[in-house]
């Protein structure tokens, strides 16, 4: 497998490094996409890249996505896990099978980039060139006819065996010759045959390194065969990866499937009006999904009141494009927080008699009659005037069984009571329209 790494045409200068036509090994486009990436959060800079993975042979593309380099997503600095991601987040129609075979291609060329291709030196066998020339083995003393006509006496100990050297009694015929003494060993003249349990001993060595070349080829064998077993699965399942069996879908059907992920994933120009989309159409998990991945102050502001976190709509209006839409949905957030003055001075920009009337409301809730008075002076709205009256009302009762509650003449009883009586007419008022 190779990788190419597309950047956009319009990528800042940092980036004129990053070539379009080079093929990067596994590894070298991982360490590239982990470097990039964090190049782009030092800078405080997005960019869009395309990775497209292809089959070494024939050059048929296995698998494709657009990243957004400059997000400190863990899985962008290891390639498997961002196809991982990819597949689990993005691409949903390939089935889980698939996503899995592709992924375990991928897991073996991993491996196979860093492993060492076998010794081409390591089916020779040692044994085998040994039992060739058995006679001139046996012929060959360990020093030379020089070393032993000089007489040296050095020269005859090391002609001899060691005493550690002797062989062990088992690895004797079964005749009826006595073993030779461990201490004393027979000197062996030049010339002389080597003795049986030399040439026993040699050959039984010679038996050993020849099994651990075998095992050695049957080990490089299997390794062999199980990468050539790879291969043809890969084979038999690149089209479900290749562009030919899974062009790029258009925009309208993935929006229309509620595919919003993939649809900015491959069209990311457009993220802002899927983001919109989701908004009106799609529900509170969606958009929540969607801001995770594209995170955005348009979609944080969108999310936080879909969840109705009034105060952290508020917080986010600062950065948010405040449309009428959003205008709006920041004086309802005023409103629940009973910030009826700031939902008021929006409300004169948007003039949403609707709106008026839950600022109206939220005056009464709160006592402030003369204000809602006022708001209705303009609305004429008879439930309004109705809730004022009701209002008013709740407010006389609470005072009057608070000045009870207060009044230290009152027995312990009475006080309690009032004082209880005052608690749900103040319940009363303030849940007062709802």
């Amino acid at each position: 497998m190779y990788v190419l790494l597309k950047r956009s045409r319009f990528a800042w200068p940092f980036f004129s490094k990053l070539s379009k036509t080079r093929r990067y090994s596994l590894h070298e486009a991982e360490k590239t996409i982990r470097e990039t990436n964090r190049a782009c959060l030092d800078s405080h800079k997005k960019l869009v890249v395309v990775i497209s993975i292809h089959d070494q042979p024939n050059g048929d593309l296995l698998f494709r996505d657009a990243l957004e380099l400059g997000t400190d997503a863990p899985y962008m600095s290891n390639l498997l896990a961002l196809v991982q991601h990819t597949f689990k987040e993005v691409l949903d129609n390939v089935s889980s099978d698939d996503a899995q075979r592709f992924i375990a291609m991928l897991q073996a060329a991993l491996v196979a980039e860093t492993t060492p291709g076998p010794n081409p030196e390591s089916d020779w066998d040692p044994g085998a060139a040994s039992e060739e020339k058995p006679e001139s083995a046996d012929k060959k003393s360990p020093q030379s006819e020089t070393g032993r006509s000089e007489g040296a006496p050095e020269q005859r100990e090391a002609a001899h065996p060691s005493p550690e050297a002797e062989p062990d009694a088992t690895l004797e015929d079964d005749s009826n010759a006595e073993p030779e003494p461990v201490e004393e060993p027979p000197r062996r003249e030049p010339g002389q045959p080597e003795p049986k349990v030399e040439r026993e001993r040699r050959a039984r060595r010679r038996l050993a390194q020849g099994d651990i070349i075998r095992k050695h080829k049957r080990l490089l064998i299997g390794l062999a065969a199980a990468l050539l077993a790879l291969l043809c699965v890969f084979g038999s399942y690149r089209f479900f990866f290749s562009s030919k069996a899974a062009p790029q879908p258009s925009y309208q059907s993935l929006v229309r499937g509620e595919k919003y992920i993939q649809a900015a994933q491959v069209y990311p120009e457009k993220r802002s009006n899927i983001e919109a989309v989701v908004v009106t159409d799609g529900t509170t998990a969606q958009l929540a999904k969607f801001q995770a991945k594209y995170p955005s102050a348009n979609g944080k502001f969108d999310l936080a009141y879909a969840q109705q976190k009034y105060l952290v709509v508020i917080t986010a209006s600062q950065e948010a494009a405040m449309t009428r839409v959003r205008k709006s949905k920041l004086a309802v957030a005023y409103i629940k927080t009973k910030q009826y003055e700031q939902a008021e001075i929006l409300n004169q920009d948007l003039n949403d008699q609707d709106l008026q009337s839950l600022i109206a409301i939220g005056y009464i809730q709160t006592g402030k009659f003369d204000q809602a008075k006022q708001i209705n002076a303009e609305l004429k709205n008879k439930t309004i005037d109705q809730a004022i009256q009701t209002g008013e009302t709740y407010q006389k009762a609470v005072e009057h069984y608070q000045s009870i509650a207060n009044d230290k003449t009152k027995s312990a009883a009475e006080r309690a009571q009032a004082k209880a009586s005052a608690a749900s007419f103040q319940h009363q008022l303030e849940t007062l329209g709802e």
